[in-house]
C-alpha cells in the first residue's frame, strides 16, 4: 500500500514538472542551458547542416530552410532528405514539446552513417553550421 502511495506520488510530480518544463520560456531556457550542444540536423552527405542552440538570435530549423536549400542548390533526390543526429529520449521531460513540434518531421540516421559521405566543409556556405 505504502508503495503503490509513493508509485503514484512520484508519477504526479513527474508529470507536473514534465508539464511546468515544457512552458515556451521556461523550455527555450532549458534547451538552451542544459542541451544546446544536442539537436543537430543533416542531410545524407552533410551539405546542409543545422545546429538548434536554442540561443536568442538563432532561428530553430524549419522546413522552410529545408526548401530553401533544395531551391538554391537543387540537390540529388537522396540527399533532399534531412535527418536528426540525436535519438528521442522520453525520459527527458523537457524536452517533450521539442520532440512534438520539431522532431517529428526529421527521422532519425547516426552521424557514423553519414560522415563518411561527407562533402568538404565550406565556412562560406550558410546551410552549414558544423
Amino acid at each position: 500500500m505504502k508503495t503503490k502511495k509513493y508509485l503514484l506520488t512520484f508519477l504526479y510530480v513527474y508529470l507536473i514538472a514534465g508539464f511546468m518544463s515544457n512552458l515556451p520560456f521556461v523550455n527555450g531556457y532549458l534547451l538552451h542551458r542544459i542541451d544546446g550542444d544536442l539537436f543537430k540536423y543533416s542531410n545524407a552527405d552533410a551539405s546542409y547542416t543545422n545546429h538548434d542552440t536554442f540561443s536568442f538570435k538563432s532561428p530553430h530549423i524549419s522546413l522552410k530552410s529545408v526548401d530553401r536549400y533544395i531551391a538554391e542548390f537543387h540537390p540529388e533526390k537522396k540527399n533532399q532528405q534531412v535527418y536528426r543526429l540525436y535519438r528521442i529520449n522520453p525520459l527527458c521531460f523537457w524536452r517533450w514539446s521539442h520532440y512534438l513540434i520539431t522532431s517529428r518531421d526529421f527521422d532519425y540516421k547516426s552521424w557514423k552513417e553519414i560522415e563518411p559521405n561527407r562533402v568538404p566543409y565550406n565556412p562560406e556556405n550558410r546551410y552549414q553550421d558544423f
